[in-house]
């Protein structure tokens, strides 16, 4: 399900984030009780980019198979100067409803925090089904988290991606149907199709069945990567201008190297290529919705972070504004 992006520059603009998180929550299966606990956490850091920030944004998707909610509040304010005391339940300078940024611990099943002054603030917050019976076995397997948003204007995105895991492997395929739009994301969502069909399938293996299955598509530029934690290996293949690297922490590792091409129409001729993963490894994938430039390495201290705090952050400092942007990042624990 693709993020839903809602911008934040006036206190009306609350409130629709505020339904829409509640909408998303109950539609996820949380209670009541769960539901309100999202609706005040929205409301705090809607609050909080308004008082501080004058203008931010909220990102809303599901995660974990559709039984997580996950949140984002993005801004290009002033920053925390003291993060740690900001965090603190019932430390507001803003008066807000939650009495504090701190509260969203209290208030959500995880949370994460990133801020730096003179460059804004990024919250994450995760509420999760699992308190309702279901049980997901997250064990052994990588964190992912990812940013999916449609070009401002549009009501879909032409971008998609998908994972699959196991025990030892994952696969994150990412794909960008050529221009915008319904038929842009009929591409994208045939190729991530492609990767739930075929989960053991090697990565250049998987986008020659995509470039046959996108042939009566617009096509879409398209990169798988298997990461093999037991063999410290990945296994990448793409084509078109999706971007990828592999960082070591926050020190960046290895670019990734995609043809070009369009899947499902012409594409020069198809490699897979083999990389070391680090035992400390990350891997981020974005669609060209995101600058060239975009890395980790120039936001200090970013890689400590929550995977989708991580895709939050690269996307509000490196999206280009003008098209559909997906950012995906893969972590080890």
């Amino acid at each position: 399900m693709p993020t839903i992006r809602i911008v934040v520059e006036e206190a009306s603009q609350t409130a629709e984030a505020r339904r829409v998180a509640r909408k998303m929550a109950e539609g996820i299966g949380l209670d009541e009780d769960q539901a309100e606990r999202v609706a005040i956490s929205v409301t705090e850091v809607c609050t909080n980019i308004l008082k501080h920030a004058g203008r931010g944004e909220i990102l809303a998707g599901v995660a974990d198979g559709g039984h997580d909610l996950e949140v984002l509040a993005l801004d290009r304010g002033p920053g925390m100067t003291n993060l740690e005391q900001c965090l603190r339940d019932g430390f507001s300078t803003g008066g807000s409803p939650g009495q504090g940024l701190g509260a969203i611990m209290r208030l959500s099943t995880a949370a994460d925090f990133y801020s730096v002054p003179g460059q804004g603030t990024a919250v994450f917050a995760r509420w999760s089904a699992a308190s309702n019976g279901f049980h997901l076995d997250r064990s052994g397997k990588l964190g992912i988290g990812a940013v999916n948003v449609s070009k401002p204007g549009q009501e879909v995105c032409g971008d998609a991606w998908g994972v699959e895991q196991t025990e030892l492997t994952t696969t994150l395929l990412v794909a960008d149907g050529l221009g915008h739009g319904p038929d842009a994301q009929a591409a994208s969502i045939e190729a991530v199709r492609m990767l739930h069909l075929n989960p053991d399938v090697a990565p250049q293996e998987l986008i020659e069945r995509c470039h046959l299955a996108l042939r009566s598509t617009r096509g879409a530029a398209v990169a798988v990567a298997k990461i093999d934690r037991e063999r410290g290996k990945v296994a990448y293949s793409g084509a078109g201008n999706i971007s990828a690297s592999i960082y070591s922490g926050s020190k960046l590792v290895q670019h990734l190297v995609s043809v070009n091409g369009t899947v499902g129409h012409q594409t020069h001729r198809l490699h897979e290529f083999s990389y070391p993963w680090p035992a400390d490894g990350m891997l981020v994938l974005h669609s060209d919705g995101l600058a060239t430039s975009t890395s980790i390495e120039t936001r200090a201290g970013l890689a400590l972070h929550a995977p989708s705090l991580i895709a939050g952050v690269l996307y509000r400092d490196f999206a280009r504004g003008n098209d559909d942007s997906t950012v995906v990042v893969a972590k080890t624990a």
